[in-house]
């Protein structure tokens, strides 16, 4: 669209009408702009270990692995609630003593927890986090949080000795979540007099791990167990709680405690059961392989209903490069959806090879499988292989349904270093699109690619948005930051440690939109601070983030969470604002700056992104009844979005035109940042009154936030009131002079009886 009339270039000089026609040809167009960042919260666990309050350099590591929008009964996003794991301190004498904080008395096999995990004793001195200050790690313990719309932390809870690895609204029941993870004792976090059921029926309770009962005076294998528990939100308080495996109680105490297990997603289904998936040995040796698990839970007693592993090594699950003789050493079920209401259930999962090459050790599968939990025949290819053609490493830890395409959104790490949990992790970013068949979409394009995507601790975390897109969120480093090696002076006392990972330090958040036919609308990539330094342990040195899961809010936003490298790891949330500046048709210029440097007159309606800039010695005049020139809202696009008239420009707005915001109808509440005069550059809750001084007409315009309407008066030095009427913030309005004699006078805006601004206006006549 041409936004220049013909009126508008006969009144430039050709050089500048050269200039615009390049302006227009460049930068009219749809900006599909990144939406800005409403707030960004990094926070800890509250209390320490002792359950007393605590600072955040007395914390310990945290980090928030999920989160989901709290809704009322009325619909109403009210909250969020998290889930993830804390690592807190002690002030122990030595990591022996600080175990026993967790014993969990003579009868249980959890007692004392292997010092051999806790002993920092073969690390130089202070390269183990804590430690330096003469505090030491314990066991990382499980958390659920409860935060408000605006990233503070109502609560913290631990749970387990261990971590939550997902948390779920029951949508039928309000009131309560529900939680999935791992918890390596036997008997309830705080309460150590009972144990908590494992694989418990409504015939059997199978609450009891005790030496006794297990029949043995030692213990092979110390190992956590899967744990789901249902949780009151507002409270916090657990209802009920328990533990979870393959293997059956009855049969094999001591193989059941034996055998590990570990919790990473929970649903609740069409049928009103909880859905759970994770991974389970089978056999009690230490080094058993584990496997895909599914069970359905009764979400009312925690009774377990039916489970099922997936096999290891079929037809469909062998290494690429080899599978001859390659195997698969183990599997993990990361993530769960259901396929719509088909009591069909897609399960994500991590296979791990052995006997391969270095470019095939894990990849990633998706099952299809039935509501008695079997691998279904529904689909052609049963479980879905998702890896490059080379290098074959491939990892994936969420897996979503789309309600509106009915297809699933399956985002993968491909050609992946690492590629594992912890530890030196990249790859391409991949969000696939497949059909309830199991069949690859055609429609658009698909895969949809993030880019190159790299942290510590790398997933993909995705979302159906309201618009019938998605939105997926991974951590990155950015190309353009500093990736030098630290100096031994911001290293501090980790300056002698050994590998210290440079290359996953510096990573930030990284948020993709994607159409509803998989093509790219915008990334955005942020800091948890702009421009921050690094700083000595223990401040934060890596400035890393890892980041998780994403949620659209009622508002149109989005909010993720991980964790920040602050204080060696902290929980870190942040939400972006809503896309409806985003979407908008706009004006911009070069680094979103547009100069007026001639005589300029515009007579039609546009949209602005940036600042328009009116120089000395020129006028930029505005006009026509219907013409209206709106600002992007700096706040939601990121990018300052002003009218700054230098000091000898004028503006002048003619014949009815305005100023103002994008239309509240497109954009709700939306604001900009109004005019700048160079005299009061600031200019923030100020009247301005331009051109000042007038002959015939000047516009009134209030740079304010605080307030939706005023009313203005106008009165001669005789406090005669000449004209009056009502303004909206940040919209201007123009007012006729021409019945006014020359001279001086006062502009009021007054708001419930009392006046908060006054400007001098001068009248001149020729």
């Amino acid at each position: 669209m041409n936004f220049f009339t013909s009126k508008f270039i006969a009144k430039v000089s050709v050089r500048n009408l050269f200039l615009l026609f390049l302006f227009v040809f460049y930068f009219n167009c749809t900006a599909q702009i990144a939406p800005g960042i409403e707030w960004r919260k990094e926070t800890f666990s509250p209390r320490g270990l002792d359950g007393q309050l605590q600072t955040q350099q007395q914390s310990g590591e945290e980090w928030w692995y999920s989160l989901k929008n709290v809704l009322d009964a009325a619909g109403q996003h009210t909250a969020y609630v998290t889930s993830g794991y804390t690592g807190l301190v002690s002030t122990a004498a030595t990591s022996v003593a600080a175990e026993q904080m967790y014993n969990e008395g003579p009868d249980s096999p959890y007692n004392p927890i292997n010092s051999i995990n806790f002993n920092y004793s073969t690390q130089p001195a202070g390269c183990v986090d804590r430690d330096y200050i003469g505090e030491h790690r314990t066991p990382v313990r499980g958390n659920i949080g409860l935060n408000a719309l605006n990233g503070d932390m109502i609560y913290c809870k631990t749970k387990t000795v261990g971590a939550l690895e997902e948390v779920i609204q029951d949508p039928q029941n309000l009131d309560y979540a529900y939680v999935v993870g791992v918890h390596q004792g036997v008997r309830p976090f705080k309460n150590k007099i009972n144990f908590i059921p494992y694989n418990r029926t409504a015939a059997s309770s199978n609450d009891n791990f005790s030496l006794t009962r297990l029949g043995v005076n030692n213990y092979f294998n110390n190992c956590g167990h899967l744990y789901v528990a249902k949780i009151e939100i507002v409270t916090g308080t657990v209802v009920w709680e328990g533990l979870y495996g393959y293997p059956d109680y009855l049969p094999s105490p001591l193989n059941t405690y034996e055998c590990k297990s570990y919790g990473y997603d929970i649903i609740k289904s069409s049928n009103g059961n909880l859905i759970v998936t994770g991974s389970a040995q089978i056999i009690n040796a230490e080094f058993a392989p584990e496997y895909p698990i599914i069970l359905e839970i009764d979400p009312t007693t925690g009774n377990l209903l039916k489970k099922t592993i997936l096999p290891l090594n079929n037809n469909n699950v062998l290494p690429l490069s080899n599978p001859g003789s390659g195997y698969s050493l183990s599997g993990v079920g990361r993530s769960l959806v259901e396929i719509g209401t088909s009591g069909n259930y897609a399960i994500a999962c991590a296979y791990y090879f052995v006997n391969t090459t270095n470019e095939d050790k894990n990849n990633a599968f998706v099952w299809c499988v039935d509501q008695n939990l079997n691998p279904s025949n529904t689909w052609q290819d049963n479980p879905i292989r998702l890896a490059g053609n080379g290098p074959f490493n491939s990892n994936i830890w969420e897996i979503k349904y789309h309600n509106a395409l009915r297809q699933l959104l399956i985002p993968v790490v491909s050609d992946c270093i690492g590629c594992s949990y912890a530890g030196h992790n990249s790859g391409k970013g991949k969000i696939y699109r497949y059909n309830d068949d199991g069949s690859l979409s055609t429609n658009g394009i698909n895969p949809s690619l993030m880019g190159d995507i790299n942290a510590f601790d790398l997933r993909i975390g995705v979302e159906e948005t309201s618009d019938g897109g998605f939105v997926a969120v991974s951590s990155v480093r950015p190309p353009t930051a500093d990736h030098s090696p630290p100096t031994a002076t911001e290293l501090g006392y980790l300056q002698h440690c050994p590998d210290l990972e440079f290359d996953v330090w510096d990573t930030d958040a990284l948020v993709v939109k994607f159409t509803n036919t998989g093509a790219l609308l915008w990334s955005k990539t942020f800091d948890i601070e702009a421009n921050r330094p690094r700083k000595t342990p223990p401040e934060d040195l890596k400035r890393q983030e890892c980041m998780y899961k994403i949620t659209q809010t009622q508002d149109g936003g989005y909010t993720i969470c991980g964790n920040s490298s602050g204080n060696f790891d902290d929980f870190y949330m942040a939400k972006l604002y809503n896309e409806c500046n985003a979407q908008q048709s706009y004006t911009a210029g070069p680094n979103y700056i547009f100069d007026i440097t001639s005589n300029t007159t515009w007579t039609e309606s546009q949209t602005i992104l940036g600042k328009i800039i009116v120089h000395p010695g020129v006028t930029f005049n505005v006009t026509g009844p219907n013409t209206i020139i709106r600002f992007a809202d700096s706040r939601l696009t990121g990018i300052e979005t002003n009218l700054t008239v230098m000091l000898g420009g004028q503006l002048t707005l003619t014949d009815g035109a305005q100023l103002a915001p994008i239309d509240n109808l497109v954009c709700q509440n939306s604001n900009w940042d109004g005019v700048k005069m160079a005299t009061n550059p600031s200019a923030e809750n100020t009247l301005l009154l331009f051109p000042n001084p007038t002959n015939s007409n000047f516009s009134i315009l209030y740079n304010g936030t605080d307030i939706l309407e005023a009313n203005y008066s106008i009165v001669d030095v005789l406090g005669k009131e000449l004209k009056s009427g009502v303004i909206t913030s940040n919209v201007s309005q123009e007012i006729n002079t021409t019945t006014f004699s020359e001279g001086v006078y006062v502009v009021s805006l007054t708001k419930n009886n009392k006046t908060f601004q006054k400007q001098k206006l001068v009248v001149l006549k020729h």
